[in-house]
């Protein structure tokens, strides 16, 4: 499909995503019932995208994303608005984004229809009640997922993560899910430093620039391992969780 076309067709999946999310957001129905909704609407939607953008999403160990009837703190690398895509693809998930990235006119209604929560990440001033937000959507059974990097990267390597979100993974008493993304084709060739810009999406890249370019990719395969879910019991230190994460995913990350 040609870049303009598909660009239109794309074009088309978000307007529609943002009707039916629109329509869920007034039914008179409960809270968790409409974030329910809006993540169902936004796992439908990433799925047309990633087919309409030729993204092609091999997944191992797919059984640990399986629907369950507790709550899970998902953790993984990011290096691109792609990996939002691809994760609600698999499992309806709702996203913890930042406050800046929710003031932003498009990108912030688009994860607000999603069912997304938006934290202030540089500001300890709230942080408690951001911990017992995410700690209740855990206990209503919901898929939370976290970005700890706090930030995209080059994919280089997988930066610290950032550690005080992992308190409400030990406050509800749910598993922690690290999960490893690894882009590992472009159009058929390895991702290497010479092409992974049209993919990654970091430092001072616009998202409407970024966007038109990755449309002309004819093809983008991406790998996807959830790791072995980590046990957050009453006395584990955030620290620590976050450092067992950090090591899995990044172990994995780089393997040959």
């Amino acid at each position: 499909m040609r870049p303009f076309f598909k660009m239109l067709v794309c074009i088309s999946v978000v307007l529609a995503y943002l009707l039916v999310s629109a329509v869920v957001t007034i039914l008179p129905a409960g809270a968790r019932l409409r974030r329910d909704l809006l993540t169902r609407s936004c796992s439908f939607a990433s799925r047309r995208l990633l087919a309409l953008l030729g993204i092609r999403v091999h997944i191992r160990h797919a059984e640990r994303l399986r629907e369950r009837s507790f709550g899970v703190l998902l953790v993984s690398n990011h290096v691109s608005y792609i990996d939002i895509l691809v994760i609600a693809s698999l499992t309806p998930s709702v996203f913890i984004t930042s406050v800046e990235l929710g003031s932003t006119l498009f990108l912030g209604m688009l994860a607000r229809m999603g069912g997304s929560i938006f934290v202030e990440r540089r500001k300890a001033f709230g942080l408690r009640n951001e911990i017992a937000l995410i700690a209740r959507l855990l206990a209503e059974g919901f898929t939370v997922v976290l970005f700890p990097e706090g930030t995209t990267s080059n994919g280089e390597k997988v930066r610290p993560f950032k550690n005080s979100l992992f308190d409400s993974a030990v406050a509800a008493g749910t598993g922690i899910l690290p999960l490893c993304l690894r882009y590992t084709n472009i159009n058929g060739e390895p991702v290497t430093a010479r092409n992974r810009d049209n993919i990654f999406y970091y430092g001072g890249a616009v998202f409407s620039r970024h966007f038109r370019k990755f449309v002309t990719l004819e093809s983008v395969d991406v790998e996807v391992l959830p790791l072995k879910t980590i046990k957050a019991p009453a006395d584990a230190s955030r620290k620590e969780l976050a450092q067992e994460a950090h090591d899995a995913i990044s172990g994995s990350y780089h393997r040959e």
